[in-house]
């Protein structure tokens, strides 16, 4: 029994330029006094939410340089949380930040001509798709860092036996 061959795969399309960035949506700082067993400190968590837009143009290996090329984005949300602790001499320390991505994000694609350095961030859609996601983002980010907070944050605190209550911010 002879078996057919299966034809070719074509080679996977070359990347010709990336380019990525991070801009900032919303931030909001929380006051905090924690206490257990009698000993209190101040602590402050920094928030922010920003979004990272990635950019990358693409052609096939077979084509001479001149040929379209493939403009492609994806804009991700991010949550940033960042605990930071006063001491007794008033001084703060910041711990390692905690960074987890959100459910948003917008994704596109675009043919176009000439030089691929025309496919970044200061294309047009892709600049476009950027500040949607960022408004969106800023829309809602105190229902963010509040969720944070209750669901992710305090949870920590309460198993180990500090309890933490608002203070007015400096």
């Amino acid at each position: 029994m002879a078996y057919a061959e299966a034809p070719p795969v074509p080679p996977p399309p070359e990347i010709v330029r990336t380019e990525s960035g991070y801009v900032p949506t919303a931030h909001r700082n929380v006051p905090l006094t924690l206490t257990k067993g009698g000993q209190s400190e101040k602590a402050l968590i920094r928030y922010q939410v920003f979004v990272r837009t990635d950019v990358q143009a693409s052609r096939p290996q077979s084509a001479e340089p001149a040929v379209d090329f493939s403009c492609a984005w994806t804009v991700t949300a991010y949550l940033e949380r960042e605990p930071c602790f006063e001491s007794l001499t008033g001084r703060l320390a910041c711990a390692e930040s905690y960074t987890v991505r959100l459910d948003d994000r917008e994704r596109g694609e675009e043919k176009m001509q000439g030089d691929p350095e025309a496919c970044g961030l200061a294309t047009p859609s892709v600049a476009a798709a950027q500040a949607r996601l960022s408004a969106t983002l800023a829309a809602k980010a105190d229902a963010q860092f509040d969720d944070d907070q209750a669901r992710r944050f305090m949870p920590s605190l309460v198993k180990s036996g500090v309890t933490a209550k608002p203070r007015p911010l400096r």
